[in-house]
């Protein structure tokens, strides 16, 4: 999925933590997918785009959107390649990162578009991955990039109950028999997407050596991120970011130049988008997360592994053998009437001994409780499904644990309440602002005088400034500032 840098190894830990998996729709057969047809392409970037919206979120930004959609229509006008009908969105992602999907659809996270200096910079990242597209290089690299999910459900019962309940709070399949997609581009596909990339953007008018000028800081800000400098390594899939810098400046002297496209320093669509964790989403403070618009918080212990997706939240243990997701549930149907639903259902696909729901009180709101034990697998699993009110939302609350240790999921349906006015005026957003410098101004006075987050190396990178770069030549910049989340 990762295409544009190979120092995003991390983003690609990054999406799996979160359940960024995509289905690999057993369905359709390989040697069908590796032919003409491209109804393949068209059908899994079809299904995975709902994934992967429903998971990472879109970033809805209409100014923003517009750009994005400005530039990526503008690049497919200049494609010989008119199979696929492509499609842009922002998904809301603080890591630098673009990819796509089979079928043409196109993903640019906010990360990256912190990270973008001018209109050409977009352009090059995008032609890249309409690239990876017209090639069909996710379908080719399917034999490759098979993974098993995230979490594994234990137990026939528990599996087949949790496969749809928990399947659609967070919007993945759970059951053990699917198995689960993430692209993974070879150093060829890469290089190919970043040679005819250069080329589609350079037809569109846009600078091509802008692409160069984009990985280089991708990398550094990677750099910042991990706190690891990019290595050569032989053996990696994706080439040495140096090397494609240079191959593709040299590359770039042999395009025909064409007519330019104006592409300004510091696009005004960048103005006020949220940089790095968007409070929006909820965030998560340790283990403990909050949700300022929802007006919840819950926590988990230390050792579980969390995960905040677009519709959910939830927490796995570290021997993945226990669980617990959070999700808003049906808005508009009585609590009791859902939890009647789920036992009329199961009696008929996985048999539980379950007749009524329990009525339940959890800090002091009404809800039901549907538990059950499933002896099935190599261990008794009891599973528990709590349907809840708080705060005039209707919720879900799925857990499954070993039987007999479940104690750590009544510490963490407990821990579900409402927000203080304290924690509440506690939660903060990074937002990206332009702003023009003084002439002459250098960059630690630009950054101190507008009150600037993190460091000024921060604000080199975003506004693609040298190290050793001492002084502003006046023109707008970007600088991140710190403001309360309303």
């Amino acid at each position: 999925m990762v295409s544009l840098n190979t120092s995003l190894n991390t983003a690609v830990a990054f999406s799996k933590k979160t359940g960024l998996l995509l289905t690999a729709l057993a369905a359709l057969s390989l040697p069908q997918a590796n032919g003409q047809s491209v109804d393949v392409d068209k059908q899994l970037g079809a299904q995975n785009s709902v994934i992967v919206e429903a998971q990472m979120g879109v970033y809805d930004d209409a100014e923003l959107r517009a750009w994005v959609n400005a530039v990526g229509y503008k690049l497919v006008t200049h494609l010989e390649d008119k199979r696929f009908k492509f499609s842009f969105k922002v998904i809301d992602d603080p890591m630098p990162n673009a990819f796509a999907l089979p079928g043409g659809y196109i993903y640019v996270t906010r990360g990256i578009l912190s990270l973008v200096t001018n209109e050409d910079e977009l352009a090059c990242v995008m032609a890249h991955e309409i690239i990876h597209v017209t090639e069909r290089h996710s379908v080719k690299q399917m034999r490759k990039s098979l993974f098993p999910r995230l979490l594994e459900v234990p137990g026939n019962i528990v599996g087949n109950v949790v496969h749809d309940d928990l399947g659609n709070l967070i919007n993945a399949p759970i059951s053990t028999s699917n198995k689960l997609l993430l692209s993974s581009y070879s150093r060829g596909h890469e290089k190919d997407s970043d040679m005819m990339g250069i080329t589609l953007a350079r037809k569109a008018g846009y600078d091509p050596t802008a692409m160069g000028r984009i990985l280089d800081r991708l990398s550094k800000a990677v750099e910042i991120l991990t706190q690891e400098k990019e290595k050569r390594g032989y053996f990696d899939d994706h080439p040495f970011t140096p090397d494609r810098v240079k191959a593709i400046y040299k590359r770039s002297q042999k395009l025909d130049p064409i007519a330019k496209v104006e592409s300004v320093d510091a696009p005004e669509a960048l103005d006020g988008m949220t940089f790095g964790l968007n409070p929006a989403k909820g965030i998560f403070r340790k283990n403990t997360f909050l949700h300022p618009d929802l007006n919840f918080t819950i926590s988990f212990p230390e050792d579980w592994v969390t995960t905040n997706q677009a519709n959910s939240i939830g927490g796995v243990h570290k021997s993945q053998l226990g669980a617990l997701f959070v999700g808003l549930t049906d808005q508009n149907k009585p609590l009791l009437d859902q939890a009647n639903t789920f036992i009329s259902k199961n009696r008929l696909d996985a048999g539980p001994d379950v007749t009524t729901p329990t009525p339940y009180t959890l800090n002091g709101n009404n809800g039901y409780l549907v538990s059950l034990v499933d002896d099935s697998g190599k261990q008794p699993m009891s599973l528990h499904i709590l349907w809840t009110e708080l705060g005039g939302n209707k919720y879900q609350l799925i857990g499954f644990a070993p039987y007999g240790v479940g104690e750590d999921l009544k510490t963490i349906a407990n821990s579900f309440r409402l927000l203080t006015r304290t924690e509440r005026n506690s939660i903060h957003q990074n937002i990206i602002t332009l702003a023009q410098p003084k002439v002459g101004e250098s960059v630690e006075d630009f950054h101190t005088r507008l009150g600037g987050e993190f460091s000024p190396r921060v604000t080199r990178i975003i506004n693609g400034l040298a190290p050793d770069q001492e002084t502003t030549d006046g023109n707008i910049m970007k600088i991140v500032k710190r403001v309360q989340y309303r």
